[in-house]
């Protein structure tokens, strides 16, 4: 009872992120369809290529469907925080790379996988293994054909070191997993990856808003444990979320610190629709998980809206491994 007063609060307290939601819901709504369509475009046809099992396709296109949308929301928020304009079929692809790398380091992969994967990343001679890294294979390498310049190196550096802590990820699923090796985790997956979504909007990322970018990173790797603290204990998986050690009122004071950063780095304009749209983070993050009900209403009702797929938590695209089968 006394957590659940206390998120109540910290949603209270940050109430001056939510002044630009209106702006983030209007320009998440007016990209929704655009989104929509650059997927049917760009990354479906790839499934259907790939992919030889029916059940598994539609099981991925699902899921990779909701979070190309997902994630090319969250990017064109950050493009119109910088001023940069973003391609729709680079977010898509982002969004679906993101998705199904994470579902194959997460899955009952064998271990020369991670060699293949980081073959991939690091920008050497790949060989799938199976055919879902195939796709991925192939839509790295398309993300990489659209995006217009030649990534510089400090994504290539993000990408490996990405890469290292996703595999030491797999402590996670350890019985006593220290906790500072968990916060290592947490920096390293959450920061590395903001990075490089960042990266790909804006190349050359000035100091301030790299540093701005990594502490974010961080932030929202916690919001996106805190959401999933039910199904990670299910899993076996331990998460500074999972032990109490983060909370949603420690996420949200993290995210309203950074604000005057925001402003700093693009001003107070720029700043507030992207304050709207993380304020709009952290309230989903509560409504799934101290209102299941809901949550497990509007999941059902997302294959039937593309609105509603926003607020919905997202499927794995590859079953995830078991506590028995990770160590």
């Amino acid at each position: 009872m006394g957590q659940g007063f206390a998120e109540v609060g910290a949603l209270f307290r940050s109430l001056g992120m939510a002044a630009g939601l209106p702006s983030a819901v209007g320009g998440a709504y007016r990209s929704l369809s655009g989104l929509g369509e650059a997927y049917e475009q760009v990354v479906a046809p790839f499934l259907v290529e790939t992919l030889t099992d029916p059940r598994e396709r539609d099981r991925v296109d699902r899921s990779l469907r909701a979070m190309s949308v997902k994630f090319g929301l969250a990017m064109l928020g950050y493009a119109r925080l910088t001023g940069r304009p973003l391609p729709l079929d680079v977010a898509v692809l982002a969004g679906a790379v993101t998705r199904l790398y994470d579902d194959l380091i997460d899955g009952d992969t064998d271990s020369s996988a991670d060699a293949r994967l980081a073959d991939l990343l690091g920008n050497r001679p790949f060989t799938a293994g199976t055919e879902a890294e195939l796709l991925l294979g192939r839509l790295v390498h398309e993300l990489e054909r659209r995006l217009g310049h030649t990534p510089d190196e400090s994504v290539f550096a993000a990408l490996a070191s990405l890469h290292e802590f996703q595999v030491l990820s797999r402590r996670q699923r350890e019985a006593d997993v220290p906790v500072d090796v968990l916060e290592k985790i947490t920096r390293g997956k959450g920061s590395s990856a903001h990075l490089i979504l960042c990266s790909i909007v804006k190349p050359g990322l000035e100091p301030a808003e790299r540093e701005l970018a990594l502490d974010l990173g961080e932030a929202l790797q916690s919001l996106d444990d805190y959401m999933d603290v039910e199904p990670d204990r299910a899993h076996g998986v331990t998460t500074l979320a999972t032990l109490g050690v983060v909370t949603l009122a420690h996420i949200a004071g993290r995210l309203c610190g950074m604000r005057p950063r925001l402003v700093a780095c693009y001003g107070s304009r720029s700043t507030r629709p992207y304050c709207g749209m993380l304020y709009f983070l952290l309230l989903k993050a509560w409504v799934g998980r101290r209102l299941p009900v809901l949550g497990r209403l509007t999941r059902r009702a997302a294959g039937r809206s593309a609105v509603l797929t926003v607020f919905a938590r997202g499927t794995d695209a590859l079953p995830a491994a078991g506590p028995e089968t990770r160590s």
